[in-house]
Parts: structure tokens; C-alpha cells; sequence
């Protein structure tokens, strides 16, 4: 959370790494997030176990 309370997740930047100086990874708002984002794809091992075994991976 920033200081006005607004969310941010870290992101990994799919254009590489020299287009920030964060080494590829960027800030973005929750707001932006909701707006903007069709899927998201993370590890299996990010799952909690209780979820993927209900979703069977």
C-alpha cells in the first residue's frame, strides 16, 4: 500500500529488463489491475495446497 492507502502488486515486466531501472519489474495499481487484466498466471506451487487439490493440479 502506498501512503493514500492505494494497492500495488510487483509485476514481472514480459519486455525485459532494460526498459526500467527496476530489473524488469513494475509496480501496478490495483485499479489498473482490475481494469486491464484478463488472466493471471502464477506457479502452481503459489497456489495454497487446500485450493489446488479442489482444483485437481
Amino acid at each position: 500500500k502506498d501512503q493514500n492507502g492505494s494497492i500495488y502488486y510487483v509485476t514481472k515486466n514480459s519486455w525485459g529488463t532494460d526498459r526500467n531501472n527496476n530489473d524488469g519489474y513494475l509496480n501496478m495499481s490495483q485499479a489498473f489491475m482490475r481494469l486491464n487484466t484478463i488472466a493471471i498466471m502464477v506457479h502452481k506451487d503459489a497456489i495454497p495446497k487446500s485450493l489446488r487439490k479442489k482444483l485437481g493440479l
